[in-house]
């Protein structure tokens, strides 16, 4: 029971605030611009917290993200910005389901397969070219990254 309320608590929001650091790692590799990590909502009540180099964090405990980034990148660095975050939860993927394979059957194994599938279906509901839709909450509306990419790549 206490791992299901700890990945409630905080594997969720960990997760999500480390797929908007893929898209903000994205940013700083490949451009000189600063990017805002926002876990909870973009908003002006949402500050921010600390900073890691270009990397500023607003944090608001959460189950949603956004990443934003000023200035203008050129096509290609906006590819990697928008890739970045997939990538980095298909990255998750593959090291929660090691660990999982290398933990002893039980509940440990159980909370890291759940961090597997939860990562597995962020890489899924992210890369899939959509636009959100109402029962999503505050992503209502917005485009997925794979649909941004889509859209990039036609120009």
């Amino acid at each position: 029971m206490l791992l299901f309320i700890l990945f409630y608590i905080l594997v969720i929001p960990i997760c999500v605030l480390l797929h908007e650091i893929g898209h903000g790692l994205g940013v700083v590799s490949l451009s000189k611009s600063d990017v805002h990590i926002y876990l909870g909502k973009r908003n002006k009540e949402n500050k921010e917290n600390f900073s890691i180099g270009r990397l500023h964090f607003h944090i608001v405990w959460s189950y949603v993200g956004f990443a934003y980034w000023k200035g203008n990148l050129n096509k290609s660095q906006r590819i990697g910005a928008l890739a970045g975050g997939p990538v980095m939860s298909l990255l998750l993927v593959f090291i929660f389901g090691l660990i999982a394979f290398l933990v002893p059957q039980g509940d440990l194994r159980l909370f890291f397969l759940g961090a597997t599938y939860l990562n597995l279906s962020m890489f899924f509901f992210t890369i899939f070219p959509m636009t959100y839709p109402r029962w999503m909450g505050s992503l209502n509306g917005h485009p997925s990254d794979g649909l941004q990419l889509l859209r990039l790549l036609r120009k």
